[in-house]
């Protein structure tokens, strides 16, 4: 095992054994917003008790830490319903409408405006919504205004959060590196660059004042160089980045119909254009996992109207949006194995690092990367071994489907889906009768 690997942003991001290779790993992470030294995560060894032909022979790295030391809890945190209204009317009238029954201040958006400054189809978007307040809105305004169409569900926001039971600013750091480590998706989001993992720490006008980038990615890209520079950057390890633990890690690009955040939760109300925030007390500061799923995506959860929330099976989108893989290697195998095996457990150790850094999502890349040019080297050679009359052996076919050599991270996977059961009976009993 290797002793150390690439700085991230100038500071040393090294790997500490303990007991020996055969027992943990552990890795330091950082801030940026402050000058604190959190901590590390200790990543355990496990060997795999699976019978699965692609896990034969392998071991896992499992993070040190305790979930049951976290409460775990869904939320919908904000919601875009679309009202096309009976009769026309201006943005300021049916906002007013809006905010005084839901006891808030919403944003809402005009579509299709008129002269006079009227429309009769408007978006609006309601954080923490309460359902049962919504419905009696959408009865209030049908009375008022009457509808052409019912509410429909324009976007969502769905959180899991997890909360330190005693509250503790390096359990939630720990927690946020193992979060971002393990998070998963069946998605491309390598082949398009603005899909790629990537982490934020200030806002533009922050960075335009400092003259100081406040973001980074965790896989280089470099939009003018050759295909093959940016192959070898997913293979590579020196350029990746970790994110910072205070940092605000995203997945998917601003205007994709899924995208995740994984951040540190310490403030509320946060409004980035006005530079304004409510602190939260320590015992309300939580790590927290959002998707945002736009029209298409919520269209295919099946969800078109308001009144059709109730039939959203939330526990099942732990497979769809909220999954976490553990990353699988090599046994080492006793002394004397063959060259066969020696490579592999060579190129696992790049493997550790790449995941150790940036998470399943970048070791995935990495996999899928090497499996293109070997690939690539195979057809090469194909046709000179069969003019010599030699004929090729075929590739392992072990591994090679969707998930690869990854495994589920079930008791991780099992508190997300729990909460978000949860989170389907409450929506189920606010629109209960």
């Amino acid at each position: 095992m290797p002793d150390g690997i690439a700085a991230n942003h100038g500071t040393r991001y090294g790997i500490g054994i303990h007991g020996g290779a055969q027992m943990a790993i552990s890795v330091p992470y950082f801030t940026i917003k402050t000058k604190s030294d959190p901590g590390e995560l200790i990543f355990r060894r496990r060997p795999m008790a699976n019978s699965q032909a692609r896990l034969a022979g392998r071991y896992t790295l499992e993070p040190d830490i305790d979930l049951e030391a976290f409460s775990c809890r869904a939320v919908i945190d904000w919601i875009v319903i679309c009202f096309w209204l009976g009769r026309k009317t201006q943005i300021q009238w049916l906002k007013r409408d809006v905010d005084s029954a839901l006891g808030t201040n919403c944003h809402v958006d005009i579509h299709d405006e008129e002269p006079g400054g009227v429309s009769d189809k408007f978006d609006v978007t309601i954080q923490e919504p309460d359902l049962r307040k919504i419905r009696a809105l959408c009865d209030a305004l049908e009375a008022k205004y009457g509808s052409e169409i019912l509410p429909a569900v324009r976007a969502i926001e769905i959180s899991v959060d997890f909360k330190p039971k005693d509250p503790d600013d390096a359990a939630r750091a720990k927690l946020y590196t193992a979060l971002t480590r393990h998070f998963w998706t069946d998605r491309d989001v390598i082949s398009r660059p603005y899909d790629r993992p990537r982490f934020t720490w200030g806002t533009k006008a922050e960075a335009a004042a400092e003259k100081k980038k406040k973001h980074d990615q965790v896989l280089m890209h470099l939009p003018k160089e050759e295909p093959c520079v940016n192959e070898h950057f997913l293979i590579s390890t020196e350029h990746d980045r970790a994110p910072f633990v205070d940092a605000n890690y995203y997945v998917g690009a601003k205007n994709a119909d899924v995208r995740w955040r994984i951040m540190d939760k310490v403030v509320d109300q946060q409004n980035r254009d006005a530079g304004t925030f409510v602190p939260l007390d320590d015992a309300d500061k939580r790590v927290r996992v959002e998707v945002t799923l736009d029209r298409p995506a919520v269209e295919r959860l099946g969800v078109t109207f308001l009144e059709d929330l109730p039939n959203l099976h939330f526990a099942r989108l732990q497979k769809s949006f909220f999954t976490f893989m553990l990353p699988t290697f090599h046994g080492t195998g006793k002394a004397g194995r063959p060259l066969g095996a020696a490579i592999n457990i060579w190129h696992d150790q790049h493997r550790i690092r790449k995941f150790l850094k940036i998470g399943v999502i970048g070791l995935k890349a990495m996999d899928d990367a090497r499996e293109r040019l070997a690939k690539k080297l195979r057809r090469q050679e194909q046709g000179r071994m069969v003019a010599n009359g030699l004929k090729m052996q075929r590739p392992s076919r072990v591994g090679t489907q969707k998930a690869g050599t990854f495994r589920a991270y079930e008791e991780l996977n099992g508190r997300v889906s729990d909460a978000l059961g949860e989170l389907e009976r409450r929506v189920g009993a606010a629109f209960s009768k």
